[in-house]
């Protein structure tokens, strides 16, 4: 069952949200010798990101010891106001918290969409070795129909069980996206939604209670194997929510 957390204000959630990933990554390097965080696109994330280029975080966090990847990307290039690798980077990893060598990038210029989920899959198992790939949080957001990551309702990659990541045709958005799996996204030790606003009511709502006979929305889908799952909400994305999986939401 999820733990979903409601705060009174998106800057009380930017907060939480700041804490909970300096939390992971010291436990994950105190047990494992080193962090592997999945980043994620959206304004929320982006104010998450500034904040960790703050004291105490900008200091405490074991960035050199700190691995990320996107759990998606546009199909742009990098520098395109769309791409989320640059967002990240000029919030976040143009600071210098994080050692360039441990960045793992989504390649979207001069291969196939197909050969870009390909090196990422690879690079990450390059981090981890022999061991599975499991990373130690991988945040996500979720969008008014639903989806996560790249993960839109009716696409193929919904439906890739074998790879990691994947090269997804979104005709929503005309457009190819490169994205996580559900294969990944279970893997993982632990995986946190981030949303806010009056926007995402329904699809949280929708995403927490499916409707009955109904097919589940993407962000549905997310239950860790083995992991934890927690839904970072504020009051105004939660409002839709009563009681049941929510000890914290507008009754």
């Amino acid at each position: 069952m999820p733990d979903v957390r409601v705060f009174p204000t998106p800057t009380a959630l930017t907060q939480a949200a700041a804490n909970l990933v300096l939390a992971s990554a010291e436990e994950a390097v105190r047990e494992r010798g080193r962090f592997v965080w999945g980043l994620s696109g959206g304004g929320t994330p982006e104010a998450l990101y500034r904040k960790l280029t703050e004291p105490p975080y900008s200091t405490a966090m074991p960035w050199r010891a700190t691995f990320v990847f996107w759990g998606d990307e546009r199909w742009v290039p990098h520098d395109h106001p769309d791409s989320n690798q640059r967002m990240a980077t000029e919030a976040l990893l143009s600071h210098g918290p994080a050692a360039r060598a441990n960045v793992i990038p989504v390649p979207t210029e001069n291969v196939s969409p197909d050969e870009s989920a390909a090196a990422v899959e690879g690079a990450l198992h390059e981090v981890f070795g022999d061991a599975p790939v499991r990373p130690d949080l991988l945040l996500l957001g979720i969008g008014g129909d639903g989806h996560t990551a790249s993960l839109f309702p009716g696409t193929s990659a919904l439906d890739e069980r074998e790879l990691l990541f994947a090269a997804n045709w979104v005709p929503q958005m005309d457009s190819w996206r490169i994205t996580a799996t559900l294969s990944l996204i279970n893997a993982s030790r632990h995986v946190v939604f981030l949303a806010r606003g009056s926007d995402k009511t329904d699809a949280v709502r929708l995403a927490l209670h499916p409707a009955e006979g109904e097919t589940p929305l993407p962000s549905a889908l997310v239950a860790p194997d083995e992991g934890e799952l927690t839904w970072m909400l504020d009051r105004q994305a939660a409002s839709a929510l009563t009681g049941g999986l929510c000890m914290t939401c507008p009754s």
